[in-house]
């Protein structure tokens, strides 16, 4: 069995650029793994949390309770933003090594980016929703090609947003035109974050690693005026962008290239997904 884990980063809201806090990027990021490796990822997480985060577990009795002492990527975004230099390659130590995990267990990526437009309604909940019927996608071919049933586990907001995102999923399942996801073996399932480190994980790649990556390719006017995006955030794309593209999921269907980490910008604007992964280091 495959597992699919789901975190976002940002906020459905509007981007205000005269509000120093507002937020230009939304994004969905998975993982998609094999079921098999979870106790040794969750393993490693954990290890990770306790050697580079030593002071998180203060009062922490037992190592099971590791999974619930949660470093999250906004927090690593701001000690990269923030920090001293000592701070800052820490950092960067530690997102190496979170990378090397990632590749290490052959976890692949799907995501979608959306870049806000200044001052433009952003229609958090149908983009939420269409954004995980296009990551439900490309999971459904991975199972298809490996023929295997799948899981996806997306964290959980609460009720009224969780409902319709899962039901959505529902009618394209059960249309009359048939299934849309054979391989699926249940509807996306809510989990806190608190309780599986795979979420854990999605939250580091998608707020430590694409968000910045994306203010960084996207979003260059608001440096100074917007705390999202920061110079300091050029390092992450040009040390790690082209190793997080070689994480992609990518599949073709009728002649297009389709999954993988896609940035979108909005109504009739058009932006270079490869943008985002920097430029490809120099040939010898």
């Amino acid at each position: 069995m495959k597992m699919c884990y789901v975190d976002e980063s940002g906020d459905t809201g509007p981007f205000d650029p005269g509000e120093r806090n507002s937020q230009p990027i939304f994004l969905l990021c998975a993982l998609m793994l094999d079921q098999g490796d979870l106790e040794s990822l969750t393993r490693e997480i954990i290890q990770l949390k306790q050697v580079h985060f030593p002071s998180y577990g203060q009062g922490v009795a037992h190592w099971h309770d590791w999974l619930k002492v949660e470093v999250k990527g906004a927090n690593l975004r701001r000690a990269l933003r923030e920090g001293h230099r000592d701070s800052r390659r820490h950092m960067m130590g530690f997102l190496d090594q979170v990378l090397s995990l990632l590749e290490r267990h052959g976890i692949r990526l799907a995501a979608r980016v959306y870049v806000k437009q200044p001052n433009v309604e952003f229609k958090g909940a149908s983009v939420y929703s269409s954004a995980i019927q296009r990551i439900a996608q490309a999971f459904e071919d991975s199972l298809m090609k490996s023929n295997e049933k799948g899981v996806i586990v997306l964290d959980s907001r609460n009720k009224v947003k969780n409902v319709p995102v899962s039901h959505g999923l529902f009618t394209w399942n059960f249309s009359s035109h048939g299934s849309a996801y054979h391989y699926l073996a249940e509807l996306p399932l809510f989990g806190h974050s608190e309780n599986h480190a795979m979420i854990q994980l999605a939250d580091w790649v998608g707020s430590a690693f694409l968000a910045p990556m994306a203010t960084t390719a996207y979003c260059a006017a608001y440096k100074g005026t917007c705390v999202h995006v920061a110079p300091e955030f050029d390092e992450i794309r040009d040390r790690f962008g082209q190793r997080i593209k070689k994480l992609q999921y990518r599949f073709e269907r009728e002649g297009r290239k389709l999954g993988g980490i896609h940035v979108l910008g909005g109504k009739d604007i058009r932006l270079n997904t490869l943008q985002l992964f920097g430029d490809p280091p120099a040939e010898a």
